[in-house]
């Protein structure tokens, strides 16, 4: 482990994390929005000299491997050699875990199979019929070669027999979920895609995890009882609800746009990719999974989402929304104005007007409502009551969620005018719903205990504190007294202080970053939530004495309160020697209370 220790040495975990989200200096540190979960005020912080991030909010922390871990979804040593690659040194393993072994192995089985799809499709006979199919959809050469789309052939153990060559076991094609197993001959194994066109799945980080196999018409028998779509299943290197189809080609475009139009499918995609509309991906499916939109959300703060038309009728779609714009996000859709069917079809038959619609996105309630009413007004110029109801009735549970009150309000209102029907009617309308939902709600909601916080938690805070104040100076020898050691009484602030002193006796100058790697595991965290909340860049002693003073302060309230508290039991037994003791002690202490507060 020495080896990662000197790697994470030669990496600035500001400029690594800044390469992710956009950071500001705030003293010592730096701040910004916190990538892993929702939030309008900044909580998470970097610290250059800890080489530690935190985040104050949802909580997670840790050093430059750890981020990667969390926020690239790498393992251990996939971080490791990324770093190590940034800081341009070898990284020496000798073993790998099991887990890590594999996803490596599945990573090179999916591109080793990729590339014979691929093969097959551009270079051999049997890929005519898959050629001519795109051709008759519009799709050329260029989007073939960059998507690698390939074709499976009938032939059931084609592929099978090719990764065999190759040096994979059968089982490690069922782990892919690239081969089924005979139902016949146990160890044969057979192709799951076979007679489809294929679509490489990949990572945002452009790792091969999967396949998505679309049906060519009139190729395979009884195609009317067979999906259109069949696709990778779950496995060690795919997971359905955390990925994205062309991502890893886009996100640069969406990055630099600040803006991801998202579609359904991979020909939804390419053929607007074609055109020269690059900020795009797509969702396997109509509904956004939490992982997608938080993936999104690190390359962009729009999303442009081509809705279907029967957009209240899709529950999980509008889920979706709500789940994005509850991360952050400014959600448009894309209006076809009933022209096309999707964008594929649109991009094919009227580039520009699909580039205009791109350029010009409704915002999603306002397409939301428009497509609910046109559903019901058709080709007529009014709407009955029972109609208005109807609308009604498919536009509020949705209306009534949106967080910004501003924007339900307004929306509220809208709905009233476009019905032609009493504002205060669609409000009132709107309240039975919400209440409808909320006590629905309430049924799951888990209970907050009523009880006050340990008075103890008062004290933690400002020993955290005065930690904090103390240990960001590059000389705090001069604090490490047993006046002030005493005034810890929290255990784990009492250990670190100790350490502390312990480690300064041997470094002249005290860096956090080298005491952080000579605590324990259980102290590393308290060390760096204190350390962080110190945001001076030159701490002010008088800062530190202040605290100081306020601890000192506590300390005898929290003595005199117990002398009270004996006091009332002695003069209950009417014990004269020990009230007399009491009111002695008590006196001192007010007396020294009075002191310290004359100092300040």
């Amino acid at each position: 482990m020495e080896q990662i220790e000197q790697i994470k040495q030669k990496i600035d975990l500001v400029e690594l994390i800044g390469g992710f989200v956009p950071l500001k200096k705030a003293g010592r540190n730096f701040k910004g929005l916190c990538p892993f979960h929702s939030e309008k005020t900044p909580s998470f912080m970097v610290s250059p000299q800890l080489q530690i991030f935190k985040c104050f909010g949802c909580g997670i922390a840790g050093d430059a491997i750890e981020f990667l871990k969390q926020y690239e979804r790498m393992d251990f040593w996939e971080a490791a050699e990324y770093l190590a690659n940034k800081a341009g040194v070898k990284l020496k393993r000798t073993t790998l875990g099991p887990d890590e072994a594999l996803r490596k192995r599945l990573y090179d089985l999916h591109a080793q199979a990729g590339e014979f799809y691929h093969f097959l499709l551009t270079s051999h006979l049997r890929g005519k019929v898959a050629r001519d199919y795109l051709k008759s959809r519009g799709i050329g050469p260029k989007a073939i070669k960059a998507f690698k789309i390939g074709f499976s052939p009938l032939d059931p153990v084609g592929i099978t027999q090719f990764l065999t060559k190759k040096g994979f076991q059968g089982q490690e094609m069922t782990q892919a979920g690239l081969a089924l197993v005979s139902r016949y001959q146990p160890n044969q194994f057979l192709d799951r895609f076979r007679g489809r066109l294929i679509f490489p799945l990949h990572d945002h980080r452009g790792n091969s995890v999967g396949f998505s196999g679309r049906l060519i018409p009139g190729l395979l028998k009884n195609e009317d009882n067979l999906g259109k779509y069949i696709n990778s299943p779950e496995t060690l290197v795919y997971h359905k609800g955390k990925s994205l189809f062309g991502l890893w080609l886009t996100k640069e475009e969406i990055k630099k746009k600040n803006q991801a139009l998202v579609v359904e499918g991979e020909l939804d995609l390419i053929s607007p990719w074609q055109m020269g509309v690059k900020n795009i991906v797509a969702i396997k499916g109509t509904a956004f999974a939490e992982d997608q939109i938080r993936l999104i959300k690190r390359f962009a703060d729009k999303l442009v989402l081509a809705l279907d038309e029967d957009v209240a009728g899709n529950q999980a779609a509008l889920r979706g929304i709500q789940l994005a714009q509850s991360e952050g996000l400014e959600i448009q859709a894309l209006d076809l104005k009933g022209r096309f069917k999707d964008p594929d079809e649109a991009a094919q038959k009227n580039p520009q007007f699909f580039k205009k619609a791109v350029s010009k996105p409704l915002p999603v309630w306002d397409y939301v409502i428009k497509t609910i009413i046109k559903k019901y007004q058709r080709e007529k110029k009014e709407l009955s009551i029972a109609e208005k109801k109807k609308i009604l009735v498919e536009t509020l549970p949705f209306l009534v969620n949106i967080s910004n009150e501003v924007e339900k309000d307004y929306y509220l209102r809208k709905t009233a005018k476009l019905l032609v029907v009493s504002e205060n009617a669609v409000l009132l309308e709107a309240e039975k719903v919400w209440q409808k939902t909320a006590s629905s709600a309430a049924a799951f909601q888990i209970p907050v205990s009523l009880e006050k916080e340990p008075i103890s938690l008062h004290r933690e805070l400002i020993e955290g504190y005065l930690l904090g104040l103390i240990l960001v100076l590059n000389k705090p020898q001069k604090y490490f007294k047993k006046e002030i050691t005493s005034l810890f009484k929290t255990y784990r602030f009492l250990r670190i202080f100790k350490l502390a002193k312990k480690f300064a006796r041997s470094n002249k100058n005290f860096k956090p970053g080298e005491f952080l790697s000579f605590l324990s595991a259980e102290l590393k965290k308290p060390f760096v939530e204190s350390f962080l909340k110190i945001q001076n860049q030159e701490v002010n002693q008088k800062e530190i004495k202040q605290t100081i003073s306020t601890l000192k302060k506590l300390g005898l309230k929290e003595e005199m309160e117990k002398l009270s508290i004996e006091l009332a039991l002695a003069e209950k037994r009417q014990e004269e020697k020990k009230i007399n003791s009491l009111e002695r002690k008590f006196a001192a202490l007010a007396r020294e209370l009075v002191a310290v507060r004359s100092q300040e």
